[in-house]
């Protein structure tokens, strides 16, 4: 038995051992027992799980539906519930999104490959974010980063795309480097507010940002400026999904003093499989449910209407459910059509062409 195969087999027994197969294989979960679903999401006082529990929230009282939200340490670690039937939905980044939807890094995997991932609801500006540092590091700009201490969580190929993309940025490698392995995202904040490690990629509105910046040590982002045109081609051949962005609130950054890091998209996603109508509550929970949800995170401000239906920023397609609701409130265009059947055309090459 390989290594993928022994991980893939592993993170099952996890979801099974805890009792979280809330709804037997049946991925479905039409009429009645669509009331129950679960979601799987980033670390405890991470960014992603404040924004869950937001989202989850107004799809609860606006619709009636209870979703029970469940860390996942690793992207697999997300998708595998789904794959297998356990789950219904994942909140997952533009990172996390690129490799299983491309089928790289550890989704290059025979019983894996690319995956057809369709969004329930999605933010442009979902993550700012970038390269977290200690303030008093003395580490000022990427290029410092040569012979450091830099996080890695092999099982998860977005934060090996990340921070590879970033240290490309500066003309750097992993060979430039001293790796530190870490076991999840949570971990990774954890080892560089410790002293463990000296950088990990981090949300300007993390817990563990305010944390860090809160310390002694104080905190410190990595400039990636909008003008280095030559850095972000590089940066964008790892990570095509992040943008330049000026963090002016969060952890350390200020008008005054504003944090020149990067935007990606976060998602709400399923499978294609999920009951249509299911979806289209789930979209329609989040769409009317702005008020509810928007005070309870910074990020989750930036979760308005406009931006879910900015699907030129996006990756995955909508899924039936969600055009759905946006084609019945008059919200789903001709230009969105479009970027639909470019997306599902892209994903059926994908799919075609891949070797099992």
């Amino acid at each position: 038995m390989n290594g993928r195969r022994s991980l893939t087999l592993a993170i099952l027994a996890i979801f099974l051992g805890v009792g979280l197969v809330f709804l037997g294989p049946n991925t479905g979960v039409a009429g009645e027992t669509s009331k129950v679903l679960s979601c799987t999401t980033y670390s405890v006082g991470s960014t992603g799980y404040a924004t869950s529990m937001g989202l989850m929230e107004a799809i609860k009282e606006k619709e009636g539906i209870k979703v029970k939200v469940v860390p996942a340490g690793t992207d697999m670690a997300k998708v595998m519930p789904l794959k297998k039937g356990m789950m219904q939905l994942s909140l997952f980044t533009g990172a996390g999104q690129y490799y299983a939807l491309m089928g790289l890094g550890d989704f290059d995997a025979e019983d894996w490959g690319p995956q057809p991932l369709r969004l329930v609801y999605a933010c442009p500006t979902g993550a700012i974010a970038g390269m977290m540092v200690r303030g008093n590091s003395g580490i000022e700009t990427l290029g410092d980063l040569k012979g450091k201490r830099v996080t890695l969580i092999p099982a998860s190929p977005g934060c090996k795309s990340l921070h590879e993309g970033y240290l490309a940025f500066a003309g750097l490698g992993w060979d430039d480097v001293k790796i530190v392995n870490i076991s999840s995202w949570g971990a990774a904040w954890k080892a560089v507010i410790d002293g463990a490690a000296d950088t990990a990629h981090c949300l300007v509105n993390s817990s563990k940002a305010v944390e860090l910046a809160a310390s002694p040590h104080g905190i410190h982002w990595l400039p990636a400026p909008e003008e280095d045109t030559e850095g972000w081609a590089k940066l964008q051949e790892f990570c095509p999904y992040l943008r330049p962005y000026k963090a002016t609130q969060g952890a350390g950054a200020t008008p005054e003093n504003p944090a020149q890091i990067a935007s990606y998209y976060y998602g709400l996603i399923c499978y294609p499989d999920l009951d249509e109508e299911t979806v289209y509550k789930l979209t329609k929970g989040i769409w009317n449910g702005y008020e509810i949800y928007s005070d309870m995170h910074p990020s989750l401000k930036r979760w308005t209407q406009e931006g879910a239906l900015e699907t030129e920023a996006f990756l995955s397609p909508y899924h039936p459910g969600a055009v759905k609701f946006f084609k019945e409130i008059g919200a789903w265009t001709e230009a969105h059509e479009k970027r639909q059947a470019e997306l599902l055309e892209h994903e059926t090459e994908r799919l075609k062409n891949w070797k099992k």
